[in-house]
Formats: structure tokens, sequence, C-alpha cells
């Protein structure tokens, strides 16, 4: 069965970029959000399985709608996505219950692979 997947990004052309690797490896995306506060509504509405969750949003950034998601659900998968390549943030982002990390621009094997090791079929 496939994995229902949120897009949560401030970009509509990475929502975009993300929904085209997904569906063609057989995921399916339930909705995008464009802020933390829309994805964090989403997700009560539309369950899915794993969030790909921007850092950097309007309204409510990433790690604040990442630890909000995370009291609400703890089994919820939570990929936090970014352009910035900080250790720092990477260790704010695992410390707050993020399940993986992915940097933009995407590559698709590393995609499917992060998704693959977080949720196995």
């Amino acid at each position: 069965m496939s994995k229902k997947i949120l897009i949560a990004d401030d970009s509509q052309q990475v929502r975009k970029a993300l929904r085209e690797i997904l569906e063609k490896n057989n995921y399916t995306v339930v909705g995008e959000a464009s802020s933390g506060t829309e994805a964090i509504k989403l997700c009560n509405s539309l369950s899915p399985d794993i969030i790909m969750l921007d850092i950097i949003m309007p309204q409510l950034g990433g790690i604040e709608a990442l630890r909000m998601l995370r009291s609400m659900n703890k089994e919820l998968k939570i990929i936090m996505v970014s352009a910035l390549d900080s250790m720092d943030r990477v260790k704010e982002c695992l410390k707050a219950g993020a399940n993986h990390y992915i940097l933009k621009p995407f590559e698709e094997d590393k995609v499917i692979e992060i998704l693959k090791k977080i949720s196995p079929e």
C-alpha cells in the first residue's frame, strides 16, 4: 500500500518538484501546504503517514510546526527539508523529533532512499 505524504513548503516550485518525484515512485501525495499553520491543519484532516516539512516558512516555521506535529502524533514520520546545510539546524530538527533531513535541491534517489529508510513498506 502506498504511503500517504503531505508536502509543506512555501515554494510552489519545490512542492511541484517533490510531488513529481513522489508520484513517479508510487507514493500518494494527499496534500500540499504553504505554511506550518496550514501543514498542521491538513495533517489533522488528511492523516498522512509522512510529512515533508520545509524549515523556513511564513506564519509558523518548520521547526515550530515540527514540535507541534510531534506532540500531536508520535508515530507520524517527519522529514525536514531545507536549502541550509547547517549541522546545528540538523541537530535541532532531530532533537525536536524529525525522522530525517533532506537538502535542496533534491536528488530523486536520495529522497526515495530516505523515504524507504524511515518508512519501509
